[in-house]
């Protein structure tokens, strides 16, 4: 095996006092952990700034055992923007990877979900306060897309209740209690829109988007995996 790869950072977590074991989303291999060097020195904090969460990073895979795979040649690909200084930034990226490393526990190699982060991450890199402060929701309403769990918007008419198990807007409540009520079916409306180029136009506030967020996790519990738990929740509920 001497396959070079893009990989997504998802979790970075100490092995021994001299190396950490960093949880990964490849486009060759799909999900896969590989085993990097720690420390204290300059060349750790560069590593560290590199193989932050969220972060893109190229290698080469030599060989794999059943739990690790061990590379060389760890590096960042042309295009992406270090964002390891930027604090806002980096709170929408430990939460974005956080909700990444649920939903692909167990995945297999999918090359259009990875080139659906990869370019995600391009835009984090690049985005502006609001689109930066969007971005999770962004990211949330694309995995909805790309799980093809949108919900059908055709039956959305003003007044309607969105029927969270159905993914459909109804004028009557449904037979259990995972329905909206009005006003929140419309924000709906409006979230199954968002994207990575038109977040910035979406202007929520705090409250709005920690709304927004609850949403979102609790649609991609119903119909993916439950994710209203992660630990990163109330760190991103700040922005």
């Amino acid at each position: 095996m001497n396959d070079k790869m893009e990989c997504v950072v998802l979790r970075v977590i100490p092995h021994n006092e001299r190396s950490v074991i960093v949880t990964c989303y490849s486009d060759v291999a799909g999900r896969l952990s590989f085993v990097s060097p720690g420390g204290n020195g300059r060349e750790a904090r560069r590593r560290r700034a590199l193989l932050m969460p969220l972060s893109v990073v190229e290698c080469v895979a030599l060989s794999s055992s059943k739990e690790l795979v061990r590379v060389r040649d760890v590096s960042r690909p042309s295009g992406f923007e270090d964002f390891s200084l930027n604090p806002m930034k980096i709170v929408v990226a430990l939460f974005v990877a956080d909700l990444l490393e649920s939903l692909t526990r167990n995945s297999d190699a999918d090359p259009f979900f990875f080139r659906f982060i990869r370019s995600a991450v391009m835009h984090l890199g690049k985005a502006g306060a609001t689109a930066t402060a969007n971005f999770h929701l962004a990211l949330m309403a694309g995995v909805i897309r790309q799980a093809g769990i949108e919900p059908d918007l055709s039956s959305y008419r003003e007044g309607y209740l969105f029927d969270m198990r159905e993914g459909i807007f109804r004028g009557t409540p449904p037979m259990h209690d995972d329905f909206l009520e009005r006003d929140e079916s419309e924000w709906v409306r409006r979230l199954c829109r968002m994207d990575m180029l038109n977040s910035r136009f979406f202007r929520l506030n705090r409250a709005g988007r920690n709304r927004a967020m609850d949403l979102m996790l609790e649609y991609i519990s119903l119909h993916l995996k439950d994710v209203r738990h992660l630990r990163s929740v109330d760190v991103v509920r700040s922005l």
